[in-house]
Parts: C-alpha cells; structure tokens; sequence
C-alpha cells in the first residue's frame, strides 16, 4: 500500500465540517441484510471516506445509502472497497469506499453535494 493515500485518489478530497450519513448492506448469499450506518467527512465526486466497527475485504462491492441532509436528500449507489485501515484499537476502520454504480440523477445530486460543501 503506498505511504501517502492522496495518490490512491484521482479527485479532489471534501475535507469539511459537513458530514454525510451512510447505511449499507452486507449482502452475502444467503445471509440476512443488515444495515450498517456511519458517517463521512471526507469525500470527493469518485467516492468516500468513512468510518466502520469492522473492517470489509478489498474489492467488496456494497449497496449503499447516503444521506446528504435536509437540503440535498439521500441518494443510492454500489461502491468497492479500495483500502481499509484499522485506526485504533476500539477498533475503529476508516475505509475508502470508490463509488461504481449510480442512477444518473444520483450521479447529479452528489455532484452538487459535493461542489457545494
């Protein structure tokens, strides 16, 4: 894994005090969905930064909700896991999550979310 995970990104990061809530669903054949909800302060028009109790494997596709607030709504999307960090001994995971896979209106709004924050 490189030293520096800016060079994992090819867009500019959103580092603000504007977070986002994320639920997604563990979808294992078979198993029972559950919903996972966490927060994001980091993120860019590519993808998330969020933070997890547990970690999720490299190239783990997951359906994802994410909501932007009142203003901007939610929006639904299926994102890979790019990287996983284990960043205490809580333990807390930051993952950076890649989005793959929105509608194109969703594809606006979080465009717009993004370029406003």
């Amino acid at each position: 894994m490189p030293d520096n995970l800016d060079d994992l990104r090819r867009e500019g990061r959103v580092a603000t005090g504007k977070s986002i809530s994320v639920s997604f669903s563990n979808q294992q054949e078979g198993a029972e969905i559950q919903k996972h909800p966490c927060r994001s302060q980091d993120f860019s028009t590519g993808g998330l930064k969020i933070l997890t109790h547990f970690s999720l494997p490299l190239g783990t596709i997951q359906s994802m909700t994410i909501d932007l607030g009142q203003s901007s709504g939610s929006i639904t999307a299926k994102a890979e896991v790019r990287w996983c960090l284990e960043i205490d001994q809580t333990p807390t995971f930051s993952l950076g999550m890649k989005l793959i896979d929105l509608t194109k209106k969703d594809l606006d709004t979080w465009q717009k979310f993004v370029k406003s924050a």
